[in-house]
């Protein structure tokens, strides 16, 4: 039988920090760059504050990037537009 404990692993959510590529923002989710992974939402949330702050702050960047980066979004692991290729 299936261990408890392992099947509480299998159905653990991760989230995403997801961008879109810079001047393909209206791309679907499942084409977004994959920025980084997260265990929980607040985790996800705080980390996709500090890099809109640092790209809007950061007048070196092309706006493009910038842009892409202020569009971008925590998305659950389990969420099915990850699936939409």
């Amino acid at each position: 039988s299936m261990d408890p404990r392992h099947a509480a692993a299998l159905t653990l959510v991760g989230w995403y920090l997801m961008t879109p590529f810079p001047g393909d923002l209206s791309a679907p989710i499942a084409y977004w760059m994959h920025f980084d992974s997260f265990d929980s939402a607040t985790e996800c949330r705080d980390a996709a504050s500090k890099l809109r702050a640092h790209a809007q702050n950061n007048p070196s960047l092309p706006k493009a990037q910038i842009k892409a980066i202020s569009s971008s979004q925590c998305i659950a692991s389990d969420d099915p537009r990850l699936k939409e290729k």
